[in-house]
């Protein structure tokens, strides 16, 4: 039998805290970011509902992920691939052609929060005892 984890405190409030920041910055962040750049309301509204396609299919994404590699090795992949995202963000905004280039880094780092969150979620059940799951 696997032993669950005893120190759940040390790992889980920052566990779920990596879920919630990358949603913030994509879903709140961008929509202010864009206001002020000068986007219309209309562009905004338009394209940056797109972003929360990938928490939408997240009941649909989770089973291919239980079949391919394991829930670490997800997490961590897309925890680098958020990072990336957001740093590509940065270096994107002083070109020409900002607004496109931003939305595709935001669309990658929502598509890789929410597959982060899936692999949080599995690495939290299987991590923690019945008892301790209903504790958090």
């Amino acid at each position: 039998m696997i032993q669950k984890n005893k120190w759940a405190w040390a790992w889980v409030p920052s566990l779920y805290f990596t879920q919630g920041l990358p949603y913030v910055m994509v879903v709140t962040v961008s929509v202010i970011m864009y206001k002020k750049l000068g986007i219309s309301n209309a562009d905004i509204g338009l394209y940056t509902s797109w972003l929360y396609l990938p928490w939408v299919i997240k009941p649909l994404w989770s089973p291919f992920l239980d079949l391919i590699g394991t829930k670490r090795n997800w997490f961590l992949l897309m925890q680098l691939l958020v990072s990336l995202s957001f740093l590509a963000i940065g270096f994107t905004l002083p070109t020409n052609i900002f607004f496109i280039t931003t939305l595709a880094c935001f669309w990658m780092a929502a598509f890789a929060s929410a597959t982060n969150d899936i692999a949080s979620d599995g690495y939290y059940m299987i991590g923690l005892t019945e008892e301790k799951q209903s504790f958090f």
